[in-house]
């Protein structure tokens, strides 16, 4: 979003450890020739918050709870271009770490709403009454690192403390910071608190107004920005479900140790193998039950095909066995329970 332009390469500029020490540092720029190496200093001018609370990663500690919800709500009162301009946005995010997944809801103050998912190696997309978008995780750019809402937050150094006060069911340490802690002097009117648990070290809750002009939001605006960040459901059961008409994730399912042509998409997982139409049967009667499947009426099998249906929860598992003059072609086919 454009009025993070500005905040963005702050939060890195935190992050770098001569500015939290305050000293002068030499930085070495390699040779671009045979040249000796090129030596520059650069004086650092940047007063910090009075406090002793440093959180230079607003993400820290999450990743080792089981689970958590997670909500975070942007407003913005100003101007663009001198025309006024008044918006927010909300996130709720349900996160589960064992197995890894991630659910989004996300409104605006337009009227626009997105449900985004990342479960089962599988990423999901919603746009109000529009068709799911579904495909496999990207690794180059999942979901789960672009929209950690804690990575919205900016770090800060030098934070007051201000007692200790239990928040959202979760015994925290309180702590109030201005512009200086988040390196913006001059830059921002800030005002800001947190709070952080005192088991696990994670922020529960971060409040911050920030005042500013183009300098900090982008050419043309002016206004206030408010953030609200809460942490609650820590470590409690959350039941995550892809968006509805979605497709079910990549199956995890057993296959026979011959399996080839191997495709696993979104609720399907079909391969061949060697094996005859009774061995895969035998195969996956045997298997299913003890992985908590149950097995649905009676199994239709012939020579030549076999049609077997298992239940788990919400989840309905059909296999269909299909010999032909090569090999035995199976495919697994998972679909939610009506």
């Amino acid at each position: 979003m454009k009025h993070f332009t500005k905040i963005n390469p702050l939060i890195a500029f935190l992050l770098v450890p001569a500015l939290i020490s305050l000293a002068c540092n030499t930085l070495t720029r390699p040779p671009a020739s045979n040249a000796p190496p090129e030596s520059i200093t650069i004086e650092t001018d940047i007063t910090f918050g009075s406090g002793d609370l440093v959180i230079p990663d607003p993400q820290a500690g999450l990743a080792e709870l089981s689970s958590y919800q997670a909500t975070l709500t942007l407003a913005f009162d100003g101007t663009r271009d001198g025309q006024p301009e008044t918006w927010s946005k909300s996130y709720v995010m349900l996160a589960t770490n064992e197995p890894p997944a991630r659910q989004w809801a996300i409104e605006t103050s337009g009227g626009t709403s997105r449900i985004l998912a990342e479960m089962d190696g599988m990423s999901y997309e919603k746009r109000g009454e529009d068709a799911c978008l579904a495909n496999t995780i990207s690794e180059n750019d999942p979901l789960t690192e672009r929209l950690e809402l804690a990575s919205f937050l900016t770090g800060v150094v030098g934070a007051d403390e201000a007692g200790s006060e239990t928040v959202n069911d979760v015994a925290a340490n309180h702590y109030t910071f201005d512009q200086l802690a988040l390196g913006q002097q001059d830059l921002t009117e800030s005002t800001g608190e947190l709070w952080v648990a005192s088991e696990g070290g994670y922020i529960v809750k971060y409040v911050l107004t920030t005042k500013a002009n183009a300098e900090f939001f982008g050419e043309g605006m002016e206004g206030t920005l408010t953030w609200d960040y809460q942490v609650s459901d820590v470590n409690a059961p959350l039941v995550l479900t892809q968006p509805d008409d979605c497709p079910l994730g990549l199956v995890d399912a057993p296959t026979l140790p011959d399996a080839s042509n191997v495709v696993n998409l979104g609720g399907m997982l079909a391969y061949e193998t060697s094996s005859s139409v009774a061995d895969v049967v035998a195969f996956y009667q045997e298997q299913l039950p003890a992985l908590g499947w149950t097995l649905q009426g009676e199994p239709a099998i012939t020579e030549a095909n076999a049609l077997l249906t298992y239940t788990m929860g919400a989840k309905t598992r059909t296999i269909i066995i299909s010999s032909s003059e090569t090999s035995t072609e199976v495919r697994v086919l998972v679909s939610k329970t009506p």
